[in-house]
């Protein structure tokens, strides 16, 4: 028997499994599907957007709410209900007793994600989501802005060598931008959710992260955290920090790049509130209303997690015409409701003035919602907008002609572009 033959007969093989193993619901039987075999093919050529998804799929994300996925075994054997209905989203964030979370031993059983993250601040449920979350809650409330300042800083150093010349920025966002947030989040003088104790103060620790994560294990009268649990919610916040600043700069540089009109008038906001300051003070962040209002339109066009993490109902739950089956596993999709022409006007126009309004319908959902909100959002707020401060004072930012964003930006997965080439060039002051 060639090769050829037996992996033919390995996929025959394993058509029919997945056809006898996970039989459909009855409940769940009118709802569109979409196959595993056709998610890895996306996936495997490069187009596997959220976009491309949202796209393929808008005719029942608009009339019913929901769609079922099949993913590829090795991660999940059931089907899986993506949602982008804002009452299914409040009622969703409201009972997280109804919707609990997947831990990662039930989503990826017995693998190396499990063994990394297992149970988290994210992936956790109950009394010790509570126990994580109000350790966590302190280290995120006195945040070092004069750290933000410092990376960001040399981030316009690196910037300078390459004035007025395209740059594939792809390249400078994951050596340059993802660094500068794990520079960040490294030196957090009171990241708790790495210690196990809630009081560093008799430390008076500057610290990095590695220092006091050593302390926090060496100091026998504070056991809050085991090591284990050290080790995976560390984990779980770097992966999560860094790479949702990372895409949000690039993807807002973009725009600001094919946006001119948009660009300037952020400039000038910058230099009207700023003076002679280089970043934003305290109070300044929120004068800098026109500045939050592209961070918000940026993170609803390209949100940094297309959808939230997997939830389980636990409970017979009714979708207009559906009825959600106790034990589904499901997730809600921020793209799709980011995009739904039902929520928004001209969704997939960038046009910051939307947001001179409060959104308090969940139709904004870029850090979640509820108490499950994202613990780092005003990190991240804060992060961007130091950035985009110096940014804008220092450089005009444009695209290449022959950018293959021209149109539209492309992705290759399911949050990250293909490179993006920018030229930054220097204003005359």
């Amino acid at each position: 028997m060639d090769l050829i033959t037996f992996l033919a007969i390995v996929v025959i093989l394993l058509i029919i499994y997945n056809y006898v193993k996970d039989k459909v619901p009855d409940s769940l039987k009118d709802i569109h599907s979409i196959s595993f075999f056709s998610m890895a093919i996306s996936q495997l050529m490069k187009r596997g957007g959220n976009d491309k998804l949202y796209l393929r799929c808008k005719e029942y994300f608009e009339k019913d709410g929901v769609i079922k996925v099949k993913f590829i075994p090795l991660f999940s054997r059931k089907w899986v209900c993506v949602i982008t209905d804002p009452v299914f989203a409040k009622e969703m964030f409201l009972q997280t007793d109804v919707f609990p979370k997947l831990i990662f031993n039930e989503i990826v059983p017995n693998s190396a994600a499990e063994r990394l993250f297992s149970v988290n601040v994210v992936h956790s449920n109950g009394d010790a989501w509570k126990r994580y979350r109000r350790i966590c809650n302190p280290a995120f409330k006195t945040l070092p802005v004069h750290l933000f300042v410092e990376k960001a800083l040399k981030l316009m150093h690196i910037l300078q060598k390459v004035d007025n010349k395209p740059i594939e920025f792809i390249k400078a966002y994951k050596f340059k931008y993802r660094r500068f947030t794990l520079d960040i989040l490294g030196k957090l003088p009171l990241i708790l959710i790495l210690i196990k104790t809630q009081i560093l103060s008799r430390w008076n620790s500057n610290g990095d992260l590695l220092e006091l994560m050593i302390k926090a294990c060496e100091d026998p009268d504070n056991q809050k955290l085991s090591d284990t649990e050290l080790r995976c919610n560390l984990a779980i916040l770097m992966v999560a920090g860094h790479d949702t600043s990372a895409v949000a700069l690039s993807t807002l540089l973009y725009l600001l790049a094919v946006n001119k009109n948009v660009q300037e008038k952020a400039r000038e906001e910058v230099l009207r509130v700023l003076g002679d300051d280089l970043i934003p003070s305290s109070e300044q962040h929120a004068s800098l209303k026109y500045l939050n209002m592209i961070i918000r339109e940026n993170l609803r066009l390209y949100p940094s997690v297309g959808g939230l993490p997997l939830r389980v109902v636990t409970e017979d739950i009714k979708l207009k015409n559906f009825l959600i089956p106790t034990g589904t596993t499901i997730s809600l999709f921020v793209y799709g409701i980011h995009h739904s022409s039902k929520l928004w006007k001209n969704p997939e126009e960038f046009l910051p003035e939307r947001f001179e309004n409060e959104h308090d319908n969940y139709s904004w959902l870029a850090f979640g919602g509820g108490s499950r909100i994202y613990l780092g959002n005003n990190f991240s707020l804060i992060e961007q907008r130091i950035v985009l401060c110096l940014l804008l004072r220092k450089y005009e930012i444009s695209l290449p002609q022959n950018s293959i964003h021209k149109n539209q930006l492309e992705f290759k997965s399911e949050i990250y572009p293909f490179p993006i080439d920018l030229i930054f060039k220097r204003r005359n002051e």
